[in-house]
C-alpha cells in the first residue's frame, strides 16, 4: 500500500502525550489521528473487495464474514466497509481522498445511503457531479454535507421526474399509521406513531409547546422529564380535540421557489432541516402566517414581517353562503373542513380577495398543488379544471347554493373521483 502521510502521522501519535499537550498540540495529534483513521478505513474497503473476488471465485467465505472473524468487527461495521468500496467505485477521487484523510469514513457512509436506491438515471448524473461532491465533503461537516447532497440528489430527480418528490410525501402520507397494544408483562398501553414528515412536524409543535406550558410549572420542579413528556403528548392531544390550539408548523423555504419552483439551490424545509416538496410548501401558504425575512449575501437577518394570508372571517362567511362543499364537482366534503385555496396562488402574486377564493378539501386542494392540476375560475364562478397534460376535464359553476350554470363536459362524465 502507498504511504499517504500515515508513517509520518503514526510516529507523531507514538511519540505524543496528549494528556500533556496545550490546545494547539492537540489540534495536531488529532489531524495525525485521522489520516491513520482514513488509511485503516481505506485498507477496510480494500479488504472487503479482495474478500468479495475470492468469494466470486469459491476461494473464501463472504467479505463480511472475513471482516467479522478475523477483524473481530461488528455486522454492520463490515456491512459499511463494503458500502464504502462501492461509492469510492462509483464516485472518483473518494478513495484517495479518504486515505488522506481529506474526508472520513462518515461522509462516504451518507454517500453510500442517500445513493443506495436512486434509479439508473438519476445516479448517473450524480456521478458526473463526483468533483462537486468531493469538494463538498472536503470542506464541509458530515451534516452539512448530508444536507447539500440532499439537495442535490432532490434537483437531479426533479429535472427527471417533476413529480416523485411530492410522490415520495404521499407514499410516507399513505404509509403513516398508528399501532396500539397492551404488554403483557408489564401490563403498560404501548402506542407507535408512523408520521410522514408534515404531521411529525405538526405533532411534536403541540406537544413542545406544551412541553413548555408545563415546566413553567412550579409543582413540575421535581417532575422527571420523560413524565413531563407524556403528560404533554395527553395535554396536546386534548387542546386539539377541544379546538383549543392550532398546531405551528413552521416551514422555511425561499422566495424564488416559492414563486417560481424548484432551482438549484432551493431551500424547501421544515425547522430540523427536513426537506419538504416546493410545491407542499406552496400549498401550506394558502392558509398560514408567512413570515417574510429579509437575509443579506452574507446570512445575516436584516429585515422581519408578518402578513396574515388566510381569508378573513366576512371572506370565509361569504364563502359558505355560495359554497355547501367542497368546489371540486363530486366532492361531498363539507365547507367546514376544506382550506380556503388561492385560486391565482398567493406564492404567484395572487391576491386574499373573495373573488381569489374557493374552498377545496384536502384531497384536491392537494391536488391542485402537488398534483399539478389547474384550476381558473371568472367572475361569476365559473371554475375550470385542467388536467397536468393540459386537457379541460370539467368547466362549469360549483357554488352549489345556486344553480349551476354554463356547465360543459368534455366527456360523457366525470370519475367521482380525480385519478392522477
Amino acid at each position: 500500500m502507498r504511504d499517504t502521510g500515515v508513517l509520518e502521522a503514526l510516529q507523531a501519535l507514538l511519540a505524543a502525550d496528549p494528556d500533556v499537550v496545550d490546545r494547539s498540540e492537540l489540534g495536531g495529534l488529532i489531524a495525525h489521528a485521522r489520516v491513520v483513521r482514513g488509511f485503516v478505513d481505506v485498507c477496510d474497503l480494500r479488504f472487503a473487495r479482495r474478500g468479495q473476488e475470492l468469494a466470486d471465485a469459491g476461494e473464501s467465505e463472504s467479505p463480511l464474514a472475513v471482516l467479522m472473524d478475523e477483524g473481530r468487527r461488528s455486522g454492520k461495521e463490515a456491512k459499511a466497509a463494503q458500502d464504502r468500496d462501492r461509492v469510492c467505485g462509483d464516485f472518483d477521487g473518494f478513495e484517495e481522498a479518504l486515505a488522506t484523510g481529506d474526508v472520513s469514513g462518515d461522509h462516504l457512509d451518507v454517500l453510500a445511503r442517500l445513493t443506495k436506491h436512486l434509479d439508473d438515471e438519476v445516479a448517473a448524473d450524480l456521478r458526473a457531479e463526483a468533483d462537486e461532491l468531493l469538494a463538498s465533503a472536503s470542506n464541509d461537516y458530515v451534516s452539512q454535507f448530508e444536507r447539500s447532497t440532499k439537495e442535490r440528489i432532490a434537483h437531479i430527480t426533479s429535472q427527471h421526474a417533476p413529480e416523485d418528490e411530492a410522490a415520495e410525501l404521499d407514499r410516507q402520507r399513505a404509509e403513516s399509521n398508528m399501532k396500539r397494544w397492551t404488554d403483557r408483562a408489564s401490563g403498560m398501553k404501548m402506542t407507535l406513531l408512523a408520521l410522514d414528515p408534515l404531521r411529525d412536524a405538526a405533532f411534536h409543535s403541540a406537544v413542545d409547546a406544551q412541553s413548555a406550558r408545563l415546566r413553567q410549572d412550579p409543582g413540575s420542579a421535581t417532575v422527571p422529564f420523560s413524565q413531563i413528556q407524556v403528560d404533554a403528548v395527553v395535554a396536546a392531544v386534548s387542546s386539539q380535540s377541544s379546538g383549543r390550539r392550532i398546531p405551528e408548523l413552521v416551514v422555511h423555504v425561499d422566495h424564488a421557489s416559492l414563486c417560481h419552483g424548484r432551482h438549484v439551490d432551493t431551500l424547501s424545509e421544515l425547522s430540523d432541516g427536513t426537506a419538504i416538496p416546493v410545491a407542499t410548501a406552496q400549498r401550506l401558504c394558502c392558509e398560514a402566517i408567512i413570515g417574510a425575512v429579509v437575509i443579506d449575501r452574507d446570512g445575516t437577518v436584516r429585515e422581519l414581517c408578518t402578513e396574515q394570508r388566510t381569508a378573513n372571517r366576512a371572506q370565509r362567511r361569504a364563502l359558505a353562503a355560495m359554497y355547501r362543499t367542497c368546489a371540486h364537482p363530486h366532492c361531498e366534503v363539507g365547507f367546514d373542513h376544506c382550506r380556503i385555496h388561492h385560486i391565482e396562488w398567493w406564492s404567484r402574486g395572487g391576491n386574499t380577495v373573495l373573488t381569489n377564493l374557493i374552498p377545496l378539501c384536502e384531497t384536491h386542494h392537494h391536488l391542485v398543488h402537488e398534483g399539478g392540476w389547474n384550476l381558473r375560475i371568472t367572475p361569476d364562478r365559473v371554475t375550470t379544471w385542467t388536467r397536468p397534460d393540459g386537457t379541460i376535464w370539467w368547466r362549469g359553476a360549483t357554488n352549489d347554493r345556486t344553480a349551476a350554470v354554463h356547465d360543459v363536459r368534455p366527456r360523457a362524465r366525470p370519475p367521482d373521483r380525480l385519478l392522477v
